[in-house]
């Protein structure tokens, strides 16, 4: 029920614009875009894995995505209820908390051409910056 009402609620702004919206697919069934296919050879979507704002801050400031949600510093947590494939990125339907109780969000993750760059926009506590992949 409650994954039926996010949707809802991320398709109805659209259709007022006289837009369609993408269609969500589950969370664990995103489909990779463009080049940074390549840059994740594991056969998860590009955006899993460990992110910072610098390489510096890698070791204990990363962000932690999974295909299902993420983590973040400043007990951030966000679980997926839907993810879309964009043409640069993804539209995520999410869970999240933030030293609050859980909110609806939508999360939009777009990508450098080389894959190692993400910028995220509409994470709880405000716009994140452009993100580098963390080495392994």
């Amino acid at each position: 029920m409650i994954r039926t009402i996010l949707i809802l609620a991320l398709l109805t702004p659209l259709a007022a614009c006289g837009e369609g919206a993408p269609e969500p697919t589950p969370a664990a069934d995103p489909s990779p875009v463009g080049t940074e296919a390549a840059s994740n050879p594991t056969g998860q979507p590009p955006y899993v894995g460990r992110w910072a704002a610098n390489p510096a801050l890698c070791a204990n400031r990363a962000w932690e995505f999974r295909h299902d949600g993420l983590t973040a510093p400043g007990d951030v947590a966000c679980r997926f209820e839907g993810v879309a494939a964009l043409d640069k990125g993804y539209e995520i339907a999410a869970l999240c908390t933030s030293q609050a109780p859980p909110e609806s969000r939508r999360l939009n993750l777009s990508f450098g051409s080389t894959g190692w760059t993400m910028s995220v926009q509409g994470a709880p506590g405000g716009e994140a910056p452009t993100l580098v992949r963390c080495e392994t």
